[in-house]
């Protein structure tokens, strides 16, 4: 059965893409509150997370469901935080594992920073001499 639906699953998704999915090229060092036990890691905007389920919109405006567990853990701005903490329309980045029925687990749930916007002396080509 469990062969089945993965097999289901690389045919619906061939080469392991998710709409949303970040490939992992190599094994990352493993930083503050990372489990090495993720298997996927998506970007999302984060739409909302009650106890046990978080929701994130991904590319293409559609929507991923993730089950939250007790070893879920979630940062702002590289902290400890809480789910209550994000907001609707955030940018996320939520690594994500599966149980045994093969429903996603959101392992780490992490706000994106902000990039600075870039300087106009930045974007000017420099003079001709």
């Amino acid at each position: 059965m469990t062969a089945l639906l993965l097999a289901l699953l690389m045919f619906q998704y061939p080469g392991g893409a998710y709409p949303g999915r970040i490939p992992r090229q190599q094994q990352t060092p493993n930083l503050q509150g990372t489990n090495t036990d993720a298997v996927a890691t998506f970007n999302g905007a984060f739409k909302s997370a009650d106890k046990k389920t978080l929701l994130i919109e991904v590319e293409g405006g559609n929507t991923m469901k993730m089950d939250i567990t007790g070893s879920t853990k979630f940062f702002r701005d590289d902290k400890p935080a809480k789910a209550s903490d994000f907001h609707a329309g955030e940018s996320v980045i939520v690594d994500a594992s599966r149980d045994t029925r093969l429903n996603l687990k959101a392992v780490r749930v992490a706000t994106v920073p902000a990039k600075p916007p870039e300087r106009q002396s930045d974007k000017q080509d420099p003079a001709p001499h």
